[in-house]
């Protein structure tokens, strides 16, 4: 199986996923990365652009979102009350 955009904008919308999901469960902040991949799976693949580059960018959010998991903690600020979250 070839990767294609339309592959790798799945994986991205999946990774992103799962990392909010993670930021909401460590009770962190999202950070800037998390809004650059949000405004990048908004980038239409019916657009006229390369298709390397669909698949640059998506592959690139993804490790960065795979890299913000693992150092949640490090890189992501806690909640500052966590008992008001999600009454």
């Amino acid at each position: 199986m070839t990767l294609t955009p339309q592959i790798t904008y799945f994986a991205l919308l999946f990774a992103q996923a799962a990392h909010l999901l993670h930021h909401r469960l460590a009770r962190r902040h999202i950070s800037f990365a998390e809004v650059i991949s949000a405004a990048l799976l908004c980038v239409p693949l019916t657009l006229a652009l390369p298709a390397w580059l669909y698949m640059t960018a998506h592959i690139s959010m993804i490790a960065v979102q795979i890299v913000g998991s693992i150092w949640i903690r490090q890189l992501s600020p806690a909640w500052e009350n966590e008992s008001a979250a999600f009454a």
